[in-house]
This record gives structure tokens, sequence and C-alpha cells, in this order.
């Protein structure tokens, strides 16, 4: 199954614009932007893709939805003509809702929704300056590396030079080339995980955008109802209303009556009423969603940012384990001459992981 399948998925299944949804995995990592079709970022994405699939499969919405059947049970051939057959008509609907939102100040806003969002911005503030962090940790890294592969054959050189010293010197050696290699295998083995959930918190403040658009949509809505019934209000009241004249530089089409205008708002208001009706049940179906997802993102969060941090500690305590055990290695085998008497060193010690 391709990638741009997968893709679609991602899009359709986010029908409900009020579901929270996981972003799909980036293209490239952040740090080495590695080839997308290298073997390491494509088993990286895999893992990647096989999070996003389970956290839909495991949804109590999307996983009823009949596109995800369609997704996981038809033939690719069969999927191609179903994706074909669809229009992106829903993608247009929540653009329009969103060029809504950008014009137009919500009235009543809801204080539960808004701490959401200011700790989402925390949230992604601090997962921004640990994905910094990491990535100028990770340059530094890099640095020292090349000056690790400068060392051993200096020492390797150096020992040729000097056969007394040979034995201290090629140990150094090696004990070097260990921690270029550890080194080097940190390097490789960079996760994307924050920035994966920074893209995961922008989806959780995207989601509360597309619910503050619908509850926009659903005031506007009102307001124009209101209009509608004090105009009508008015013209039941003026009973003397007269069609103004039109003179030579008025519109060529005719005036409405009064007649008229009641007729029209006589079938106008009923059609807003009910409109506003569906879309304050949209709200209300959109609230209880949202709260139902920022519950389980809450379980989730904290289990997802506790492995991400204790594997990134135990990534480093295993590096850092590796680089210590090389130069125990020559300190354990190493005799030191002075006054009389040879100094030992004790076992090495180990640093619990």
């Amino acid at each position: 199954m391709s990638i741009r399948h997968i893709l679609y998925r991602g899009q359709k299944i986010g029908y409900k614009s009020w579901i929270l949804l996981q972003p799909m995995p980036g293209k490239h990592t952040l740090l080495a932007q590695l080839d997308r079709y290298s073997k390491e970022f494509i088993i990286a994405r895999m893992k990647l893709l096989h999070i996003f699939l389970n956290r839909i499969v495991n949804h109590p919405i999307l996983s009823c939805d009949k596109n995800l059947y369609i997704f996981l049970t038809t033939k690719p051939s069969e999927f191609l003509v179903h994706r074909k057959n669809r229009g992106n008509v829903l993608g247009k609907v929540t653009d329009s809702l969103q060029n809504i939102a950008s014009t137009y100040t919500m009235k009543q806003r809801h204080l539960e929704f808004e701490q959401i969002r200011d700790y989402c911005t925390a949230l992604g503030e601090k997962l921004s300056a640990i994905d910094k962090i990491n990535h100028r940790i990770h340059k530094e890294r890099q640095d020292y590396l090349l000056e690790l592969h400068q060392l051993h054959p200096i020492f390797t050189l150096w020992a040729t030079s000097e056969p007394e010293l040979a034995p201290i010197l090629l140990a150094i050696a090696k004990a070097v080339e260990t921690n270029a290699m550890a080194h080097q295998k940190l390097l490789e083995d960079v996760p994307n995980d924050e920035r994966e959930y920074v893209s995961y918190v922008e989806a959780v403040k995207s989601a509360l955008s597309r619910r503050d658009s619908m509850q926009i949509e659903y005031e506007i809505t009102v307001d124009v109802l209101a209009k509608r019934r004090i105009e009508k209000d008015q013209l039941v009241g003026n009973t003397s209303y007269m069609i103004p004249a039109q003179g030579w530089g008025g519109s060529l089409w005719k005036a409405e009556s009064r007649d008229e205008k009641l007729e029209r708002l006589g079938q106008t208001i009923p059609r807003l009423a009910k409109q506003a009706e569906i879309l304050q049940d949209r709200v209300e179906c959109a609230n209880e969603s949202l709260r139902s997802d920022f519950q389980r993102w809450n379980v989730e969060k904290q289990q997802d940012l506790k492995n991400m941090l204790i594997a990134m500690a135990d990534r480093h305590i295993r590096h850092y384990q590796q680089c210590m055990n090389a130069w125990e290695d020559i300190l354990t085998g190493l005799k030191l001459d002075g006054m009389g008497s040879d100094v030992n060193v004790g076992p090495p010690v180990k640093i619990p992981v």
C-alpha cells in the first residue's frame, strides 16, 4: 500500500472537522534530511505510519468510518477507482470555514477550550525548544566526530615513532576509535519524536480553530436571523410603508412592495431558524467530541512524552557507558611507574541503565 493511499486516507477520515486527528508523518527527518528512499528513512517512516494507523483504528468514531473499511479491505485498483470518484468538496468547506474565522471575531468564547489552546501553545514551545537543543547538540557531535577521526591516525603514527610508548598509544587510538564508532551510531540513531509531536500539538490547535469556525458560522446565522426578524417586525408595525420612488438615476428593477418583502421574509426566517438549529447541534457535537478526544489525548500524551524522554535518556546512557568502557579498558591494564610502586586501578564502575 503506497504512501499516497495512506495520505488520502488521512484526508478522508478528517471529514468531521472537529475530530482530533494526528497529522501524517513528515517526509524528511529534521536533522539529517535523509534521502526519502534510504533504508533508515523508510524504516522510520513505516514506524510512524504504523502509529498513525493505530490511532485511527483505536478512535471510537474514526474506527467506524466507512472510508476506513474501504481503505483496509479493497484492492489497490478498486481503491483508485473509489478515490477518483470522490471529490474534495469537504476540503473546500473547511477552507471556507477558516476564511470566515479569519474575518469574524467570536462573541462567546469557551474558557475550557481557551485553556486547552494556551496549554498546547506552551507545550509546543517547550517541545520546540527541546528540538532546537537536540539540533544544536547534533551539530556539535558531528564536529566532535570529525576530530575523533583525526585523532586515531595521529596516535597510530605516533606509536610507530615511539616504541616504548607504542602499547599505550595504540590503546588510546583504539579507545578513540571506539568512541568515534559510538558517536557515529548515536548520530545515525536520531529520532524525530519531538518534531512529530510538535506537529501533533499543532493538529490539536487546528481542531480547536475548526471548532471556533463552526461556532462563528452559528453566531453569524443567529445574527442574520435576528436582523430579519427585526425587519419583519418593523414592516408589520409600519402599515404606511411606501415604495421608494424611482428616479432617472434609480435602479431599473422594480422595488419590492411591503407584501413582497413580508412574503420573502416569511420564507427566509424559517430557513434561517432551521439552519441555526442545525449549526447549534453541530457545535454541541463538536464540543462533546473534542472533550472526549482531549481526555483520551491527555492520557496518550503523558505516556508518549514519558516514553520519548526515557528513550532519549537511555540512548545517551548507553552511549556514555560504551565510551567510558573504552577508556576503562585502557586504565585496567595500564601500569604507571612512580615512586617505586605500581598504581593499580580498580575495577571499572558500571553505570546502571
